[in-house]
This record gives structure tokens, C-alpha cells and sequence, in this order.
């Protein structure tokens, strides 16, 4: 099959115009991406999605007004508003030729990873992991996003 991005529906959404997207990752594969929640959400605490097991995370361009020269953009990407997943993954199945050169290697410790495209403002978060889940946390952004590294 080819690499395609489908809606993914967290049950949340955050401030469209101005997220104040954080993203902190560790070595130990903890990954945290804060954002201020949507002006019309009840609940006022940070929106923390939180990956486990991660192989990969970045937050880069383009931002909303680029967006479709994103390279995902017309593998489906283009009718994702919040957040998506990418089935078929070129960057799952890149990380598991890059990782071959290792003596211990075992492909199918790549069959859990899940690629996961979430839309902010001014960035695009992409993160390569085994679990994802979503939490809320007062304080900033910043804050949020450490803390959850903290409690994991």
C-alpha cells in the first residue's frame, strides 16, 4: 500500500491561531507536545499529547499558510483540520533500513511504531512512536510539556 494520512480525532482541539506548541523529547523515548486549548474548550489546562516509545519526533515547517507544500499534503494530509496518522509510513519503514546496520537488529520491533502528524500554527509536530495518549496540564505550555516528561 502506499503511505496515506487519515484523521486522527483525539477528543480535543487547541487554539487554532496561537497553540504556543512546545515539544520536549528525551532519550529514554518520552515525547510531549503542549498546546494551549481552543478558546472555546471548558476546560482551560494545556492540551499534552504524549508519546512513548519514540523513535523519532521533530517540530519544523511548514506552518498553515504552507502547508501544502507539506509532502503529506496530497497523501491525505490535506483533509486533516487537528491531528492524523500515517499508515504505510515512508519515515517508519526509513528508520527500520537505517537501523539494519545494527548487530542486534530485529525489523519487527518496528511494527508498533505509529507516525503521527499534529497541525499548529506555525509548525507541524511529527512524531514516531508506540503509544500516544492525550492529558491535560495547568501552567504554560512549557511547563506542561516537561511535566509530563516528568510523570511518566
Amino acid at each position: 500500500m502506499a503511505e496515506h494520512v487519515i484523521p486522527l480525532d483525539l477528543g480535543v482541539t487547541w487554539e487554532p491561531n496561537a497553540p504556543a506548541a512546545v515539544l520536549v523529547t528525551n532519550n529514554g523515548g518520552g515525547t510531549a507536545l503542549a498546546l494551549r486549548a481552543h478558546r472555546d474548550d471548558g476546560d482551560q489546562r494545556c492540551v499534552v499529547i504524549v508519546w512513548t516509545g519514540t523513535s523519532s519526533a521533530s517540530l519544523s515547517s511548514p506552518n498553515d499558510e504552507a502547508i501544502s507544500g507539506h509532502r503529506l499534503y496530497s497523501k491525505g494530509l490535506s483533509d486533516v483540520l487537528w491531528a492524523g496518522s500515517v499508515t504505510d509510513s515512508e519515515a517508519v519503514a526509513a528508520l527500520e533500513i537505517q537501523n539494519r546496520v545494527h548487530p542486534y537488529h530485529d525489523a519487527s520491533r518496528f511494527d508498533a511504531l505509529q507516525h503521527h502528524v499534529v497541525l499548529a500554527k506555525e509548525r507541524v509536530a511529527e512524531v514516531v512512536a508506540e503509544t500516544l495518549e492525550v492529558r491535560r496540564s495547568a501552567g504554560s505550555t512549557l511547563q506542561a510539556a516537561t511535566s509530563a516528561l516528568h510523570t511518566r
